[in-house]
């Protein structure tokens, strides 16, 4: 097996170093700067090879593929299991029934559609949370903002700029209003010292049944999307 086989998916970087992560789902991303050679990249990856076989080998099984949202599919919204039609109208989730995807001939604008469509409703969800913490902790999120991301749930940075990973649109209310929770006390604290989980359990004493059932089956959720 050589490295295409391996479908290594490169990315231009920021950095000045080339870095290689092995996600659970089973992607390889090369990061690396945008002047290095070919050679440079090859050699590296060559230096690499046994590494990323062992490490797919160690890979849990029960990790979920990325959608691609075709017919069969199945997929968790909100922590219901719900079959994926494809749709010649509009893209429509019905609770009791499955989520529709409009058919489109272009793969990629199928999968935009129905990332845009998950992010709406899962902004639905959030706001109210947002609220409700803002006015119970009186603070204020200066944006928020929801993306596919792989190994975070949330983050929010010095500006009080709060990002959600839509793959929270797979888990129970519990957890959404958990992570929610989470990144406005980071408004407060921007750390996980004592004073930020002080914070949290003001709110949610029970956060860390929320907290286990990220550890032990968040990471069965968070790859659909990836």
């Amino acid at each position: 097996m050589n490295q295409i086989d391996l479908k290594i998916e490169r990315k231009i970087s920021k950095g000045k170093n080339i870095t290689l992560t092995v996600y659970q789902n089973g992607k390889v991303i090369l990061k690396h700067p945008a002047r290095i050679s070919k050679i440079q990249l090859d050699s590296f990856l060559a230096e690499k090879h046994n590494w990323i076989l062992n490490k797919l080998n160690k890979l849990p099984k029960n990790i979920p593929k990325s959608l691609k949202f075709m017919e069969g599919e199945s997929l968790p919204i909100f922590g219901e299991i719900l079959p994926i039609f494809l749709n010649e109208k509009n893209t429509i989730l019905l609770p009791d029934r499955g989520f529709y995807v409009r058919h489109e001939k272009n793969d990629l604008i199928r999968l935009k559609k129905a990332k845009s469509y998950l992010k709406s409703i899962l902004l639905e969800k959030i706001n109210p949370l947002v609220h409700k913490y803002e006015s119970n902790l009186n603070t204020k999120v200066k944006k928020l903002t929801i993306r596919t991301m792989r190994s975070l749930w949330g983050s929010c940075n010095s500006k009080n700029y709060i990002s959600i990973n839509l793959s929270l649109i797979h888990c129970p209310d519990f957890i959404i209003e958990y992570i929610v929770l989470h990144e406005i006390a980071h408004t407060i604290q921007h750390n996980h010292s004592q004073k930020f989980w002080n914070i949290v359990k003001s709110q949610n004493p029970n956060y860390k049944v929320a907290e286990k059932w990220l550890k032990d089956t968040g990471k069965t959720y968070i790859y659909y999307l990836n």
